[in-house]
C-alpha cells in the first residue's frame, strides 16, 4: 500500500481501477469515440487505447467546449473512464463530469495532482481516490 497523495478536488466521488497513463493531451471531440471510449485521434501516441473502466491519467483535455459533451456522453453509456486525474484544472472535464453527474446520477470522481506526483503513476497500476481526493497508487508487477 502506497503513501496516499493528497489532491485537489475538483469533482467529488470514489473509484478505483487500473491507470490508464496518457503523456499527451486528448480532445474529447474528435479525437475520441464515446461509443467505444476509444482514442481515435491517429496523431496521438496511444491510438486504439480504450479508456473504459480505467483510472485516466492525463495532463489536461486539448480541446474546447465540445469536450464536457463527450465526456458525459462517454460515462453516460459505460464506455468511460472510472475517474480523471489531471495535470492541470481542466474546465472541460470537470463540467462533463458534472453533467453526467446531475443528468445520469455517476458519480465520477476528477482530482488535480501536481505534475510530480502524477509521474509516480504507470499505467496499470491500481489508483485509488477517496472522496477528500487522496490518491493511493499500488504498483502492478
Amino acid at each position: 500500500m502506497s503513501t496516499p497523495i493528497e489532491s485537489r478536488v475538483l469533482v467529488a466521488g470514489e473509484a478505483s481501477g487500473a491507470a490508464l497513463v496518457l503523456e499527451q493531451t486528448l480532445s474529447f471531440w474528435g479525437g475520441f469515440d464515446p461509443a467505444q471510449g476509444k482514442i481515435i485521434d491517429v496523431h496521438h501516441a496511444q491510438f486504439g487505447a480504450l479508456v473504459g473502466g480505467k483510472v485516466l491519467c492525463i495532463p489536461r483535455s486539448k480541446g474546447s467546449a465540445g469536450t464536457p459533451g463527450g465526456i458525459a456522453e462517454t460515462l453516460r453509456i459505460g464506455s468511460g473512464p472510472l475517474a480523471f486525474v489531471l495535470g492541470e484544472a481542466d474546465v472541460n472535464i470537470s463540467v462533463g463530469a458534472l453533467v453526467a453527474n446531475r443528468l445520469y446520477g455517476l458519480q465520477v470522481p476528477v482530482v488535480r495532482e501536481s505534475m510530480q506526483d502524477m509521474a509516480r503513476i504507470a499505467s496499470g497500476d491500481r489508483v485509488e481516490i477517496d472522496r477528500a481526493g487522496r490518491l493511493s497508487i499500488h504498483r502492478q508487477g
